[in-house]
């Protein structure tokens, strides 16, 4: 597997000037893999859940979040089939209709990393912000039933490499995920530089 990000970390990368510009320097070829730190808020949690770990892209359609702090859970995602699985709890399949979140982390995961512009367009409405700071891809989804769950979806980052994947749900959860070299004990301070609005 890969580590995501090695080697372009000590490359120059071309300006972005347009969507169709960034998505081809995102682009990867599967199998791919990126350590992240996701912190998650929800009116549901007492406090700000903070887990961390590996991505692994092994093809289109097909991605595995793998939580190894501050415990062990996989899930895998194939297709529309969700499966979780974690030592102390009995293994979990669902649909990824059930899980819109998933399903929008999944479609701009994949679209991104094949370079798919087409495919984002399916999905979401795009926009595009740059700065001196970096750049930032909004993604609102079109469905109804997407949008019911997922207001936006922003993804952070400079040149060719993304920084972070900011989910804001609605009623109140939210979801970033820190990537590669920004994923790291601080979590809260690389947040705050990565994951809000570009400036």
């Amino acid at each position: 597997m890969v580590l995501w990000l090695v080697a372009v970390l000590a490359s120059a990368a071309e300006p972005v000037s347009s969507i169709e510009s960034l998505l081809t320097a995102l682009a990867r070829a599967p199998p791919q893999a990126i350590a992240f730190t996701e912190l998650r808020s929800s009116a549901l949690l007492e406090g700000e859940l903070i887990v961390s770990g590996t991505l692994e892209y092994s093809a289109p359609g097909k991605l595995s979040r793998i939580v190894m702090q501050p415990f062990e859970e996989r899930t895998d995602i194939d297709g529309d089939e969700v499966r979780i699985t974690r030592v102390d709890r009995p293994e979990r399949r669902f649909s990824l209709r059930r899980a819109p979140e998933l399903r929008g982390l999944l479609t701009s995961f994949s679209a991104i990393l094949g370079g798919d512009h087409a495919a984002l367009e399916r999905e979401f409405e795009l926009s595009l912000a740059t700065a001196e700071a970096g750049w930032q891809l909004t993604l609102i989804p079109r469905s109804k039933r997407a949008r019911a769950s997922i207001g936006s979806i922003r993804v952070r980052g400079a040149g060719d490499t993304p920084a972070c994947i900011a989910i804001d749900g609605n009623g109140g959860q939210s979801t970033a995920l820190l990537l590669g070299a920004v994923a790291g004990p601080d979590a809260a301070g690389q947040r705050v530089m990565h994951c809000g609005a570009l400036p």
